[in-house]
């Protein structure tokens, strides 16, 4: 009764707004890309073989992507011939997927959680079984695919304490959602505790860490390395300081903080935006302040680097860019947005350096806090602060460098043992 309540009023509000949705899109040209696939439009995703398992994966954004990623790597090798397809919540997701997965993985977009497209998409995916990266639960495409016999699984689930105030609101449609999943893998303990206190059932559900921390670095990892600095026009000795996965109210502080930083010694800024569309804003921002900037795309073609500041414009990169970093900052912290994964940055031997807003990363933030590789600061000051203290000690900073990787490398091997879960629901059939 639960669903049939939420199909019908769900079905009722769109049906209603959807002309106006529509005559906005066209007039305005936003989301026009991949409307069709909102809408459940695919056609009909052939299998390659009669046999063929096919795998339906569901990455929020970019962050979930590179879970997807590991975990699809490590399902590759006992099923040498399973059909994966992927779907993310954003377009910017589906492009880095796109260029990062193997090219016979299906890239879509997500449908919106509404009866006709939900039914499409089911019925042109097929799916043997449905696994839902981290914890983006669309409640009508979770029951109609239970109804349909597919095997569900909830990987790299996480709640944070905000997120659990929410939900006790719609705790009866929450708990009904989770009892549908066959099993349910959780980051930490305390996520356990929570997702236990929404309903899921305790047998079902086990911490097995975070796949997103499961990172291995490029067999040329030197030469990422070389190629970034070549483009940056970098020697060896320049320092680097990368901010990463910036959001809006970080940018103008950490760009004062260059500035300061820099009538010290030569000091040249990556600043990489969580969002490729606030880029305008940035830019503007920056010419505001007449500072002089280049655009990494522009560099890649062949512009020289004549200003200590580069504005990271291109998706995909930022993994490889943190390789150059002589000292990184993690994003999304300074400002309340929850911070965004450090472990990328420690994996090339980088201690982090992130703001108090840390929640959808703290597991990270506490393993590299506890083997003095990951350093939280309060304000834009303290951060200033702390990467002065570390160009006056450098024997004591190569340290926290050897400890970040260390920490980093002890992360692997999540992904194998969540895939050898999906793939024992797979054969319980």
């Amino acid at each position: 009764m639960l669903y049939i309540v939420y199909q019908i009023v769900i079905g009722l509000l769109f049906s209603a707004a959807f002309p106006f949705l529509l005559v906005l899109v066209l007039a305005t040209g936003k989301h026009r890309q991949g409307l069709g696939q909102r809408l459940g439009l695919y056609g009909r995703i052939r299998r390659n073989h009669r046999d063929e398992v096919r795998v339906w994966l569901h990455a929020a954004s970019v962050g979930e992507v590179q879970a997807a990623k590991a975990i699809i790597e490590a399902m590759r090798r006992p099923l040498p011939q399973a059909g994966f397809v992927l779907t993310t919540m954003t377009t910017q997701g589906k492009k880095v997927a796109a260029e990062q997965l193997p090219p016979d993985v299906c890239c879509l977009l997500a449908p919106l959680d509404v009866p006709l497209a939900v039914d499409r998409v089911l019925a042109a995916i097929d799916p043997d079984i449905y696994i839902c990266l981290e914890t983006e639960l669309w409640p009508l495409l979770i029951h109609k695919a239970a109804v349909r016999g597919v095997k569900l699984v909830l990987v790299n689930g996480r709640m944070s304490e905000k997120s659990f105030r929410n939900y006790l609101k719609i705790r009866c449609l929450i708990a009904s959602i989770l009892r549908k999943f066959n099993r349910i893998t959780v980051i930490s303990d305390s996520d356990r505790e929570r997702f236990l206190a929404m309903g899921a059932d305790e047998a079902s559900l086990s911490v097995e860490g975070n796949v997103k921390y499961d990172l291995t670095l490029p067999d040329d990892a030197c030469s990422v390395e070389r190629r970034y600095r070549s483009i940056l026009g970098a020697p060896a000795d320049l320092e680097i300081l990368v901010a990463g996965s910036t959001h809006t109210g970080e940018e103008e502080l950490l760009v004062s903080l260059h500035a300061t930083l820099a009538r010290e010694r030569e000091l040249l800024m990556i600043l990489a935006p969580r969002h490729l569309e606030r880029l305008p804003a940035i830019v503007a921002m920056l010419q505001a302040r007449g500072l002089g900037f280049h655009r990494f795309s522009r560099l890649q073609k062949g512009e020289s680097r004549r200003h200590s500041l580069v504005l990271l414009d291109s998706l995909g990169e930022l993994a490889g860019i943190y390789a150059v970093g002589t000292f990184v900052f993690c994003g999304g912290s300074l400002v309340d947005k929850g911070g965004h994964n450090m472990m990328e940055a420690a994996l090339w031997g980088k201690p982090v350096l992130y703001g108090p807003s840390i929640d959808d990363f703290r597991d990270a933030a506490e393993m590299l806090e506890s083997a003095q590789a990951g350093f939280k600061v309060k304000t834009a000051e303290a951060l200033e602060a702390k990467i002065r203290l570390f160009r006056n000690t450098p024997d004591e900073y190569g340290k926290a460098c050897r400890r970040a990787e260390e920490t980093a490398r002890m992360q692997q091997g999540n992904a194998r043992r969540q895939a050898e879960i999906i793939l024992q629901c797979l054969e319980k059939g």
